[in-house]
């Protein structure tokens, strides 16, 4: 299953805002999970570590930046 880190977890992971995160999510290109209860207002935002890692490597580029 992996490890549910908190979007500030994920964005020390990354040496990032948190807001980056949180644009990542928007965008659709993070995958999230919501653990509030149903109905809740507010969403509690877990990612698994192993889809923060993903979203890492698939943006990895091995030419040198420009």
């Amino acid at each position: 299953m992996g490890r549910l880190l908190t979007v500030r977890e994920v964005a020390d992971l990354w040496g990032v805002d948190k807001q980056t995160v949180y644009r990542a999510i928007w965008a659709g290109d993070l995958r999230w999970v919501d653990l509030a209860a149903p109905g809740a207002k507010k969403a509690r935002i877990r990612i698994r570590q192993s889809a923060a890692e993903q979203f890492i490597a698939s943006r990895e580029s091995a030419g040198n930046a420009a």
